[in-house]
C-alpha cells in the first residue's frame, strides 16, 4: 500500500493530494452545504420583468432562427432513410418509456421516480444535501443520474421539428416541471455532480431555444428555467475547483455549464459573472487537455467525442452572441476533430479504447450511438469547414449548427495514423484496419491498462476490439479495464499496471516505441519485470501481429487473448506459438468477466475470448489476418514470404 501511495505521489504530484484533502474538508466540515444551501425554487430571486427582457434580447441559437418548415422535410427524409422515427420515440416517452445510455428502452413511468436507478431499481436518499451523499456506494450512481441527464429532450425536439405537434412541447414542459418539483436546489443525488447538472442545463437550454416562440412556453415556464439556470450555475461555481482538478471532461463540462447559464439566461443578477468565469476556466482547460497531435486527456474515443460535442456547443452559443472561440482554442479543437476523423471508418465506427459511460451529449439523429458521424460532422462543419458524405447523420449538424456552406469530405479514415503523444496508431489496407494503442508518455492519468492493445477491423466489421465498460462500480468481474480484458499478452496473469482506485491505475508504465518499417512497434516492462514487445505489420493482403515476451526467470505462463463479439470473427485469425500451447475459448465467465462485451454502459452480453497459453522464459506468438502464417526459429513465414523476428 505504501508503494502505491508513493507511486501516486510521483505521478500526480503533492498538489493533487493537497487538493483532495481540501475537497474532503469542504465536504466533511459542511462548507459545501453553506455555499450551496437547501432552498425552494421560489426562493431564487429573479428580477421583475425578467421574462420580457429575456424574450427580447436573449441570444438565439440556430434552431430558434430557422423556420420549422425548412427543417421538417430534411428530418423526414433522414427518418425514412434510416428507418428511425423521432415521432415514434417521442410518443413512447408519453407512455413513460425512456431510452437509456443511448440504447435500451425502459419503463420509467409517465412521471418517473427521478431518484431510482434505471439499472437495478435501487433508490438514493433525496431528502439530504448532495454533499452528504457518496457516488461510491452499493448503488451504481450512473443509473440514478441517467434520466436526469435529460437526453430525452432531443427526441422531443426532433419530433416537434418533424410534425409541429404541440404534444411534444407540452411533454417537455411537464417532465421538466415534474423534475424540478422532485429535485429542489441542492437536495438529493441529482445535485451531486456538476457535470451532470451541466448536461441537464444544456438540454434545457436547447429545448427552450427550440420552443421559445411556442404557446406552451409560457412566461411562468420561462421563469422556471431561469431559476434552474441560477441554481445550477451556483452549484457549479461552488465546487468548480474540484471539476478543474480532474483534468478531464468534468472541467470542460462545468465551465460550459456556467457559461451557458450566463449567456443564454442574461439579465439574472449574476449572469455576467457566470458567463465570464465559465470562459475564463474553459480556455486554459482546452489548452492543457488537448495534445499537440489532437488527442484528449481521457484516453478514450467516447470521451473524445464528448469533448468535441461540448466545444461545438461552446462555439454555437458564442456565435449566437456574435463572438467566436479564441484562435488558439479553435486550432486545438480543429486538431481534436481531425484526430477523431482520422480514426473513423467509413461506417462511422471508431476503435473503442478507454473508459466509456455511453455519453452522447446530442443524440440528434436516428443513427446508432456507435456511429460517430453526427458528432464529428457537426465539429467538422464548425471547425474544418467540411463534412462526411451526406446521410442521416447530417441531422445533428443541421439542428445544432444550422445550414452552413461547407465542402463534402468523402475520405474518412484514410491512410496510416500515428499520434505518438496520444499513443495511438492505425494501419490500413484495402480490406481493413489495425488499431494499435502504444502510449509512450503519460501527460494525464491512464484510463485503462490497455498498453499494446490491438483492435482489428476487417471487411466492414470489428473482429477483435476493446470489450467496453460495463460499470464504474468496480468488482473484479465488472471491471473490464484490466490487461486481461484487452487484446494483449500477459505473463503470470499480470499486466503493466494495477488498479489503485475506481479511476486510478498505477504505476503509469509507458511504451517504448520501436522502429518498424512495415508498420508500428512498441515494448514495455510489466509489473513482474517481463519485457513485452509487439509489432504490427501491414501487408497488402492483411495484417500480422508479432508478440514476444521475455522474462528474467520462470515466473508463470504467458497468455495471449483476443476478444471479439463472435467466435466466427475470431476464427478468422491464424495464431501460432514458438512453444507448445493450449487454446481455450471462453464465453460469459462471471468470475473473471472474460467472454463478455459491454456494447453500452450498464449492459453486457456474452461474447468470445480466444486464449492461448504457453510456458517458457521467452515466448513468441504470431497472429495473422488475411494470410497464412508459420513460425521458424528466427523468422515468420507469411504466405511463404520470410520476415525476420
Amino acid at each position: 500500500m505504501i508503494l502505491l501511495y508513493l507511486s501516486a505521489l510521483q505521478h500526480l504530484g503533492p498538489a493533487w493530494f493537497l487538493r483532495r484533502v481540501w475537497f474532503q474538508a469542504e465536504r466533511s466540515l459542511g462548507w459545501l452545504e453553506r455555499r450551496c444551501p437547501l432552498q425552494a425554487w421560489a426562493d431564487i430571486p429573479v428580477p421583475a420583468e425578467y421574462v420580457a427582457r429575456w424574450r427580447r434580447s436573449a441570444p438565439r441559437l440556430p434552431l430558434a432562427q430557422i423556420d420549422r418548415a425548412y427543417l421538417a422535410p430534411h428530418v423526414e427524409a433522414w427518418a425514412v432513410e434510416n428507418g428511425h422515427s423521432p415521432v415514434a420515440e417521442a410518443d413512447l416517452l408519453a407512455l413513460g418509456r425512456f431510452r437509456i445510455f443511448n440504447h435500451d428502452l425502459v419503463d420509467a413511468g409517465v412521471r418517473p421516480s427521478w431518484q431510482t436507478s434505471v439499472l437495478d431499481g435501487s433508490k438514493v436518499d433525496a431528502s439530504v444535501h448532495w454533499s452528504k451523499l457518496s457516488d461510491a456506494g452499493a448503488t451504481d450512481i450512473k443509473g440514478v443520474w441517467e434520466l436526469s441527464r435529460f437526453a430525452w429532450v432531443y427526441p422531443l425536439v426532433r419530433a416537434w421539428v418533424l410534425d409541429g405537434e404541440a404534444r411534444h412541447v407540452e411533454r417537455f414542459w411537464v417532465l421538466l416541471e415534474d423534475w424540478m418539483q422532485a429535485n429542489p436546489p441542492n437536495r438529493g443525488p441529482q445535485w451531486m455532480c456538476g457535470q451532470e447538472a451541466s448536461f441537464r442545463l444544456i438540454a434545457v437550454a436547447y429545448a427552450l431555444q427550440a420552443f421559445r416562440s411556442h404557446p406552451a412556453t409560457t412566461d411562468a415556464r420561462v421563469l422556471l428555467t431561469a431559476r434552474l439556470a441560477a441554481a445550477t450555475a451556483e452549484r457549479i461555481r461552488a465546487h468548480l475547483a474540484y471539476a478543474l482538478s480532474q483534468q478531464n471532461n468534468h472541467g470542460i463540462s462545468e465551465s460550459l455549464g456556467l457559461f451557458t447559464a450566463g449567456a443564454l439566461w442574461p439579465h439574472l443578477p449574476n449572469s455576467a459573472g457566470w458567463r465570464d468565469q465559465g470562459l475564463e476556466a474553459l480556455f486554459p482547460q482546452v489548452a492543457a487537455l488537448v495534445d499537440t497531435d489532437g488527442g484528449f486527456s481521457q484516453h478514450s474515443t467516447n470521451y473524445h467525442r464528448l469533448f468535441l460535442q461540448l466545444m461545438t456547443w461552446a462555439e454555437v452559443v458564442l456565435v449566437a452572441e456574435g463572438e467566436r472561440l479564441p484562435p488558439h482554442t479553435r486550432d486545438q479543437v480543429s486538431q481534436a476533430t481531425e484526430f477523431l476523423l482520422n480514426l473513423m471508418e467509413p461506417d462511422g465506427s471508431v476503435p473503442r479504447y478507454g473508459a466509456d459511460d455511453s455519453a452522447n451529449l446530442f443524440p440528434l439523429s436516428g443513427v446508432s450511438a456507435h456511429d460517430f458521424r453526427p458528432a464529428v460532422g457537426a465539429a467538422q462543419a464548425l471547425f474544418l469547414g467540411s463534412r462526411p458524405v451526406a446521410g442521416p447523420w447530417d441531422e445533428a449538424s443541421l439542428l445544432l449548427v444550422g445550414p452552413m456552406p461547407i465542402t463534402a469530405r468523402s475520405a474518412v479514415g484514410g491512410g496510416q495514423v500515428d499520434c505518438p503523444v496520444a499513443g495511438v496508431g492505425v494501419l490500413r489496407n484495402h480490406r481493413g484496419a489495425a488499431f494499435f494503442r502504444m502510449p509512450s508518455v503519460w501527460r494525464h492519468r491512464p484510463s485503462q491498462a490497455d498498453q499494446l492493445h490491438v483492435s482489428l477491423y476487417w471487411d466492414g466489421q470489428w473482429l477483435t476490439e476493446d470489450v467496453g465498460t460495463f460499470s464504474y462500480r468496480g468488482g473484479p468481474a465488472e471491471d473490464l479495464g484490466t490487461a486481461a480484458h484487452h487484446n494483449v499478452v500477459t505473463r503470470a496473469g499480470g499486466g503493466p499496471m494495477r488498479k489503485a482506485g475506481r479511476f486510478l491505475w498505477l504505476p503509469w508504465v509507458p511504451c517504448v516505441r520501436q522502429l518498424e518499417p512495415l508498420g508500428l512497434g512498441a515494448s514495455l516492462r510489466d509489473l513482474h519485470g517481463a519485457q513485452w514487445t509487439r509489432r504490427v505489420l501491414r501487408l497488402p493482403q492483411g495484417f500480422v501481429v508479432i508478440d514476444r515476451v521475455e522474462a528474467a526467470a520462470e515466473s508463470g505462463r504467458c497468455e495471449l487473448r483476443w476478444h471479439g463479439r463472435t467466435r466466427a470473427g475470431l476464427e478468422q485469425l491464424a495464431v501460432v506459438c514458438s512453444e507448445p500451447s493450449e487454446e481455450n475459448w471462453i464465453s460469459a465467465d462471471v468470475q473473471t468477466g472474460e467472454g463478455f462485451f459491454a456494447s453500452r454502459y450498464g449492459h453486457r452480453e456474452p461474447s468470445c475470448t480466444r486464449r492461448l497459453t504457453a510456458g517458457g522464459r521467452t515466448v513468441t506468438f504470431v497472429t495473422a489476418l488475411g494470410c497464412a502464417v508459420a513460425l521458424r526459429p528466427d523468422t515468420v513465414l507469411v504466405d511463404g514470404v520470410s520476415y525476420p523476428l
